[in-house]
This record gives structure tokens, C-alpha cells and sequence, in this order.
């Protein structure tokens, strides 16, 4: 098998082929294409930011990799949203198994867990850089490098570089120059608008961080996927947070709510289509804030007086192909009478809305600075399913929220049992530096938040499983994903199944069935109810468009 050495030099894509001896060392005027192995932690949105900057690598001449194909994984997978039939949780990267100039390690800062996370790939890295040289530079971007570079850049003497959230452009710099004390060039015509000029740590050592962070998205810019071809990919209308949560840091590390332009989401759209998409998930700090900050006082000319989300998802379904539009994170006291109307009205759009809303007692949703009238939560429940029939609804929760009583979290409990939404996640409450809440009295302690979350859960599993037999005996179009040779399974999701975070469709019948297909949508009896997921066996060739 041939195997590919890279040349060494930072600007250009110079590749030197072996079979089973190693090449002879280039010239020294010979130059290299870098090779950039990228790791994703955190949201979804984070898997898009990796893809600009992946796009602005490989336009640049460099060959990038996800890091699960350069680096071997250990550790236990994630849990939770789906049964055990397959497991296709990613585990973390430990240690170096092929060499690669510079990784990437895109951070979550949000909760404690996410925090942990990200400082452990990056502490992985460092080590494998220390022991085998692989990766030779190491940088660090995202929310938490925005929180905590200085410290970060400190305790890891092994980051070559840092950047804050949105500076693809000032990372894809970093990157290119093979020498972190290299001067560099055309800084001033080339920089994000929201950057700060560079300044040099220790050692060459570099960092980037804007005093007010932003992430703004203001030209199409060229996606790279990184992985196996998908299905589905998300599309980020926008990002950053107007909102005043208590127990929230995103404003803090996002910065304030920046929409991006219709026609530049509508160029992307087009983009994922193209390469095969058949799912285009829709996500943002908040996605019914879509379109604020652009047309303020409304709109003169050609576009409606207030274009808001509605009106992207309708030019969205205008474009031509046979997809689906899913979405996700939209704030619960923002749920407009057009918004519903257009998930009710347009075929491509799935019957599926995530709606965060963290708690229920009207105490804690004050404490919160969340929407907090109890009638009102669960009046609007009962009005979007009227107003769309058969909608898939999902939630999150907080539990041992500062002041969360006994008494709180049985309201909490009962209430989930009264809603009987189709999908719920839940977190245990984690003090965030500079957030009010952090600051709160009558912090709950650890082990109680431990039992109330496990509590929430089982109650939760319940309702799904109680969902799920439902489900058993209908025939409904799904998306194939993949067939997974371990399981003998087709993975699948229907309507109500969103990517990463909810339960998946089992399909028998085997790798050679001539009813499914990779990428492809299918029509599936469900035969068999599971507690997340459902199994379903195939049925003639898909001949139905729609979700409905």
C-alpha cells in the first residue's frame, strides 16, 4: 500500500509518494503542503467554525484531516439519547499513531464537563508533541481559549499559538507560518475585523484573543467537511446571545448576537446540497433572534419589512432537492404564530422544534431570567402542538439550579411527567465563573444534583419508551446514514430524530437490501420499540417527498 510522506515548508502543496522505503529528505528549496489534524469539542456550531477554518486550510494548500484519522482513540464513548444496539460515540484522541505539523483543538467552554474535555485533548496533544513530535505545533481556538487563554497559554507550555472564538483568518496565519517569530505579512488587509494585532508570548509563542469577543460570519466562505461524508450537516444562521441567563457565560465568550446574512446562508445551503446533504439542521445561539441585529427598523426594497427566521426557512425550501430543514435551540418566549405556521405549511421542513426550557417551577425560571410563568410554559406547549400536529418536541433541563428546593425540583418532575415530550436532555448545574448565578446563595451540593438529575433521567426514559411503542406499526420516511458492520444494523433517523442528540432508527435487512442506501431516504416499518430508538424493517423504494 502506498503510503504519503509530507515535504517540509509552510506555503506549498508538495507531496512525496513511497511505497515500502521513505523517500529521500527534499531540498531545501523543496516546499510541503502542511497537514493539519482539527479536533471538535463542544456544540454544533463549533463543527461548522472547524469547517471554515478547514476550508481556509486546504484553500491555502494544506491537507487537512480530522484527528480521529491521524491519532489513536481510547476511553469510553458518550451515553445517553440512544440505546445500545451500535456505538458510535467518538472517543477521545490519545497519543500520536502518524505524524502531522499542527493540530487544532476547537474548545467548549460552557459547562464544568465541557471544560474538562477540552483541557484533556489539549493536555493529550501536548504530551504526544513532547514524547513523539507529533503534532509539531500545537494551537488552541474557541470559547474556552477565549475565557482562559492567558491561563491555558501558562499551564501548557506546549501551545505553540491561541485564538478566540471567530478568527479562522487569524488562525489560518498561525498556521502557515513555520515559524512563530516570523514576521507577519499583510496583517492589516487580511485580519478579522474583530481581532486584536497578535502579540508574542514566551518562545515565539503566540496569542490572539479580541477584548470583545464576536464571531461574524460576513462573506460565503468555502465549507470543508472533516470525517466520513454525512448525511445531515448544520447550517449556522447565526451565533453570539442577547439574552441575560444567569447560570449563562456564551455572552461573555460569544460576544452579542450576530446574524448572518440571508444570501450568504442560502449560498452555503447550496453548497451542502451540492456535496449531498439531505439535512440541513438550522442552529444558533438562539435561532428565534434570527435576523435582529441585521434589519433593526425593518427593511426597505426588495426583502420583507422584518426578515426573520420564517423567511430563511422559506427561501431555504425554495431551493431545489429533496431535503430536509430541522430546528434546533429556539427560545421558548419567542415562539410566533408565522414561525409555527411555516414549520406547519412547508413540506420540507420536519416536524421537529428543540426548545431549551431548563426548568419549570416559576421560582427557579425567574432566578434564571428565563421565561418564568408556569401557565405560560405549559399553554405554549399545548398551542405549538395544536398548531403543528404530530411535532416532535425537545428540551433540556437544568437541575440543582442555586435555591433549587426539594419542593422545586417535585414541580420539575411532575411537570415532565404532564408534558410527555418526545426528547429530553438534562445537565447538572455547574458554577460558571463571572456569571450571577455563579455568585448566588444556597448552592445545591453536588450529590444531590447527582440524585436529581438521575431521578429526571429515569423519569424521562419512561416517556420515551412509552413514545416509542407508539411508534411501533407505522411506516415513516427515515434518512440512512450508514450500515453498521458491527450490528448488522442500518442507522437511520426519522423526522423526530435529531443528529448527535436523539435516539436512531435500527434497520434490518442487511448491507445488500435494495431499498436503502447511504445518504439516502428510505421508507421503514418500525416492528420494534426500544427505550431511545426504534427498529424497523424496509419497504419498497421511498416514493414519498414528505415528512408529513
Amino acid at each position: 500500500m502506498m503510503s504519503v510522506e509530507i515535504a517540509r515548508s509552510p506555503k506549498r502543496a508538495v507531496v512525496a509518494e513511497r511505497t515500502s522505503a521513505p523517500a529521500p529528505a527534499p531540498a531545501p528549496t523543496e516546499t510541503r503542503a502542511l497537514r493539519v489534524a482539527v479536533v471538535t469539542l463542544g456544540c454544533d456550531k463549533n463543527t461548522v467554525d472547524n469547517e471554515y477554518l478547514a476550508g481556509m486550510l486546504e484553500g491555502a494548500g494544506c491537507e487537512v484531516v480530522a484527528a480521529e484519522e491521524v491519532m489513536s482513540a481510547g476511553g469510553e464513548g458518550g451515553a445517553g439519547g440512544s440505546d445500545s444496539v451500535a456505538n458510535g460515540a467518538d472517543a477521545p484522541i490519545d497519543g500520536a499513531v502518524d505524524i502531522v505539523d499542527a493540530a487544532v483543538v476547537t474548545t467548549c467552554g460552557f459547562i464544568a464537563s465541557a471544560k474538562e474535555q477540552s483541557i484533556e485533548a489539549i493536555a493529550d496533544l501536548a504530551r504526544s508533541k513532547r514524547e513523539s513530535g507529533s503534532p509539531r505545533r500545537l494551537y488552541v481556538a474557541g470559547c474556552l481559549a477565549q475565557r482562559q487563554g492567558a491561563e491555558l497559554m501558562q499551564s501548557i507550555p506546549e501551545i505553540d499559538g491561541l485564538v478566540g472564538v471567530g478568527q479562522f483568518r487569524e488562525l489560518t496565519r498561525m498556521i502557515l507560518e513555520s515559524d512563530a517569530n516570523d514576521e507577519r505579512k499583510d496583517a492589516a488587509s487580511d485580519s478579522d475585523s474583530s481581532a486584536v494585532p497578535a502579540a508574542s508570548a514566551p518562545n515565539g509563542r503566540t496569542i490572539s484573543l479580541a477584548p470583545q469577543p464576536t464571531v461574524d460570519i460576513y462573506e460565503h466562505l468555502k465549507r470543508r467537511p472533516l470525517g466520513p461524508a454525512a448525511a445531515h450537516a448544520f447550517l449556522k444562521v447565526s451565533d453570539g446571545y442577547n439574552h441575560g441567563c444567569t447560570f449563562c457565560s456564551i455572552p461573555a465568550m460569544k460576544g452579542k448576537l450576530r446574524s448572518v446574512r440571508p444570501e450568504i446562508l442560502l449560498a452555503e445551503a447550496r453548497d451542502l446540497l451540492a456535496r449531498g446533504v439531505k439535512e440541513i439542521n438550522l442552529v444558533a445561539q438562539d435561532l428565534s433572534e434570527y435576523g435582529r441585529d441585521l434589519w433593526p427598523g425593518g427593511v426597505d426594497g426588495c426583502r420583507a419589512k422584518q426578515y426573520r427566521l420564517p423567511d430563511l426557512i422559506t427561501e431555504l425550501c425554495a431551493l431545489p432537492g429533496d431535503f430536509w430543514v430541522r430546528c434546533l435551540y429556539y427560545y421558548p418566549g419567542n415562539v410566533t404564530d408565522r414561525f409555527l405556521e411555516v414549520i406547519a405549511n412547508e413540506d420540507k421542513v420536519v416536524p421537529y422544534l428543540e426548545m431549551p426550557l431548563q426548568h419549570l417551577h416559576p421560582e427557579v425560571l425567574r432566578s434564571m431570567k428565563r421565561p418564568f410563568h408556569e401557565v405560560k410554559t405549559f399553554n405554549s406547549i399545548a398551542r405549538i402542538r395544536k398548531a403543528v400536529p404530530g411535532i416532535a418536541l425537545r428540551t433540556t433541563f437544568i437541575v440543582g439550579f442555586p435555591g433549587e428546593t426539594q419542593a422545586h425540583f417535585q414541580f420539575l418532575l411532575d411537570g415532565v411527567r404532564r408534558l410527555k415530550l418526545d426528547r429530553m436532555g438534562a445537565f447538572q448545574y455547574s458554577v460558571e465563573d463571572g456569571t450571577p448565578a455563579g455568585a448566588m446563595p444556597d448552592q445545591v451540593h453536588e450529590k444531590t444534583k447527582a440524585q436529581r438529575w438521575r431521578m429526571l433521567m429515569d423519569r424521562q426514559a419512561r416517556i420515551s419508551e412509552k413514545v416509542n411503542r407508539k411508534r411501533k406499526g407505522r411506516t415513516e420516511r427515515v434518512l440512512v446514514e450508514r450500515f453498521d458492520e458491527e450490528s448488522g444494523y442500518w442507522i437511520a433517523r426519522s423526522a423526530a430524530d435529531a443528529p448527535e442528540v436523539d435516539g436512531r432508527v435500527y434497520i434490518e435487512g442487511g448491507r445488500d437490501s435494495a431499498a436503502l442506501a447511504p445518504r439516502e431516504f428510505a421508507t421503514v416499518k418500525f416492528v420494534k420499540a426500544l427505550q431511545y430508538d426504534v427498529i424497523g424493517e424496509p419497504m419498497a423504494a421511498d416514493p414519498d417527498r414528505s415528512v408529513r
